[in-house]
């Protein structure tokens, strides 16, 4: 868990690892939210900015990794290593994620009724200036029209969440 690893960090000054894994649907996103949540409030410093960065940043991971399949609307497809920086005295500093995208097929093709990653959808459901400024601008340009968000033929224009 969270605190035992914050724990075993404390007493041994050793890095701890927590390895999250399991099944589709099993979890292991709002697991890691958690863990990063509780980590984060345990190891808070005086300054909690980046903390609140740290936290905010796996929405926008999601977008680009995150997709609707056939068993969980909001599917990581992708792996993240993250590491939580903490000083000398236990505090959060900073952290780094690294990410891996295990299905880069996925881009240009999907099975029925799954869809692609979620940014290409958020991309065309944004107002018509940004989608204007993003080279998105076009009224033909839209879910049913577009390659890579057609394919999959789902016809779920939001997902829960995203």
């Amino acid at each position: 868990t969270s605190s035992a690893a914050y724990l075993g960090l404390q007493e041994t000054h050793t890095d701890q690892a927590i390895l999250v894994s399991g099944e589709s649907g099993a979890g292991k996103t709002e697991t890691v939210k958690i863990l990063m949540s509780h980590l984060a409030m345990i190891a808070s410093s005086d300054d909690s900015s980046h903390i609140k960065r740290i936290v905010e940043s796996n929405p926008l991971l999601e977008s680009f990794g995150n997709a609707q399949t056939v068993r969980n609307d909001n599917s990581s497809r992708f792996g993240k290593f993250i590491e939580l920086e903490l000083n000398s005295a236990c505090r959060l500093v900073g952290s780094r994620c690294r990410t891996y995208l295990l299905e880069k097929s996925r881009v240009v093709g999907q099975d029925a009724g799954e869809r692609n990653y979620h940014i290409f959808y958020q991309m065309l459901a944004t107002s018509e200036t940004l989608r204007a400024q993003i080279g998105l601008g076009s009224p033909s340009m839209h879910r049913d029209s577009m390659r890579y968000t057609r394919m999959g033929a789902s016809k779920t224009d939001t997902i829960e969440g995203t």
